[in-house]
């Protein structure tokens, strides 16, 4: 059998024992790093390069041989109803670069079906992220604040009622919302001066809000749907 890719290389199920790959027999034991099962079984071939190949990390593991760790972040429903699905945004804030003027903030997004007698989830990101924002259907909840990425780390957080970011419709009146995107951002920090219990909200247009420990509101550039 011949392959033209590298990406065309078959990874065939393999069992770890002790030090040494078990491949099926018409495959060839690559490499396993750290005494883990991350290898590659590939079909055996005289045209295939044994020192050009791309590992198939397992979950919690990242980089050209598996060597990092991935940060694993577990997630528990503490007092709202378990959707049957959800959407996990990690959110990377940019500094501001006066000479670009771009300071929009990176996002990566990963979906995940739960069971029904599933009450905790885990996801697992190789990225550096400072915010984690779920969405449940058309509710989101700041779930992860941390001003500074630390990689290779367990995080264990919750969703709650007290993390909810609501839409602007549900804190200010018509009138505000009318007003032009530009104009009604200046009143954005009234929200928090009128709920203390507040974290954050978005405008579904282009902003999402945090409140900071002074109670301002700090809006960054995201539309979440």
């Amino acid at each position: 059998m011949s392959f033209d890719f590298l990406f065309q290389i078959s990874i065939r199920n393999t069992v770890l024992d002790r030090e040494k790959c078990n491949c099926s027999s018409d495959s060839l034991c690559v490499s396993i790093v750290h005494n883990r099962s991350i290898y590659l079984c590939v079909p055996h071939n005289d045209r295939i390069s044994l020192t050009n190949f791309t590992y198939a990390c397992q979950d919690g593991f990242s980089g050209k041989r598996c060597e990092y760790e991935d940060v694993k972040i577990d997630i528990l429903f503490y007092d709202i109803s378990i959707p049957q699905s959800l959407l996990v945004h990690f959110i990377t804030v940019r500094e501001h670069d006066l000479e670009s003027l771009n300071s929009v903030p990176i996002r990566a997004t990963m979906f995940k079906k739960i069971r029904f007698d599933q009450d905790t989830i885990t996801f697992f990101m190789s990225l550096p992220f400072h915010l984690i924002i779920v969405q449940l259907e058309d509710k989101f909840y700041l779930t992860v604040p941390q001003h500074i990425y630390t990689p290779s780390v367990t995080i264990q957080t919750k969703i709650a009622r007290s993390q909810y970011c609501p839409y602007i419709r549900e804190l200010f009146n018509q009138t505000l919302i009318a007003y032009p995107i530009l104009r009604r951002i200046k009143y954005y920090h009234h929200a928090c001066m009128k709920d203390s219990n507040l974290v954050c909200f978005h405008d579904n247009e282009l902003f999402i809000c945090l409140y900071t420990e002074e109670k301002h509101a700090n809006c960054r550039h995201l539309i979440l749907i």
